[in-house]
């Protein structure tokens, strides 16, 4: 071997071990630095959004505001609700497995003057999959709406709800 390819394979060999320790220290620090605190984000901010009467007024609450036109359709978020049901509570089935859901949102679209429009919020602890039920109260047909961040995108979903009266 000569001087020359001997120069190169030690830079070649530096670069490399160079380019696995960042790797490594990235990875590490990914692992060891503690998840987004996002129920506390979202604790902070529960007050202003129940006070919010339209969708709009919560999304722009973030920071960065967020507009509905940027909502994104997905079909990997489920809302599910029945199609049909009693005035008074109903069980909600929300679920994202979008990967990097932060937290999601459930908004009711119409609501009377004794239903809020934001309806619930959930963290999703580690970034996991999202999966829960929620009991809401409504009064008449409504579209519900539940809205993920999940990767520092904005995904939603919408659903219809007709309320019978006896």
């Amino acid at each position: 071997m000569n001087f020359l390819s001997f120069f190169r394979f030690s830079v070649i060999k530096t670069l490399l071990i160079v380019c696995f320790f960042i790797n490594s220290s990235i990875g590490m620090a990914q692992i060891i630095s503690p998840q987004p605190k996002n129920s506390s984000a979202l604790d902070e901010m529960l007050p202003d959004m129940i006070a919010a009467d339209t969708l709009d007024k919560v999304l722009a609450l973030f920071k960065p505001p967020v507009a509905k036109g940027q909502l994104l359709k997905s079909d990997y978020l489920l809302l599910d609700s029945p199609p049909i049901a009693a005035a008074g509570i109903i069980t909600v089935h929300l679920m994202s497995e979008l990967p990097g859901t932060e937290f999601f949102l459930l908004f009711n679209s119409a609501p009377s003057k004794d239903e809020p429009s934001f309806l619930t919020a959930q963290a999703v602890p580690n970034l996991t999959k999202a999966d829960t039920r929620v009991k809401i109260k409504l009064t008449k047909s409504t579209e519900l709406t539940m809205i993920v961040r999940a990767g520092g995108r904005w995904y939603s979903v919408t659903n219809d709800v007709k309320i019978v009266t006896k």
